[in-house]
């Protein structure tokens, strides 16, 4: 399934738990990928895999989304600022 090679280690961590398999603290993101992979899940429910994937990929867009607005949310207030800041220096 090539979407869990585009997963993140702590998104393929996040899958293997979706999934049922048990994961070790220091996993490396290939031994992950392998549980995963070498899983009976994988192998005979591939659709309870690409489910996981799916919402994780959905996480990770849904984050990335939030990132993007609270960014502009920041800058905005940013502008406000320094607008402020030159009000005061004219007003002066």
């Amino acid at each position: 399934m090539s979407g869990i090679a585009k997963l993140k280690k702590v998104e393929l961590r996040t899958v293997a738990e979706e999934i049922g398999l048990v994961v070790n603290e220091g996993m490396k993101k290939s031994e992950l990928r392998r549980l995963i992979e070498d899983s009976d899940v994988f192998k005979n429910d591939n659709e309870a895999v690409k489910s996981a994937v799916e919402d994780v990929l959905e996480n990770r867009n849904k984050k990335s989304d939030q990132d993007s607005e609270i960014e502009i949310e920041r800058l905005k207030i940013e502008r406000i600022k320094l607008e402020l800041q030159l009000a005061q220096v004219k007003a002066n």
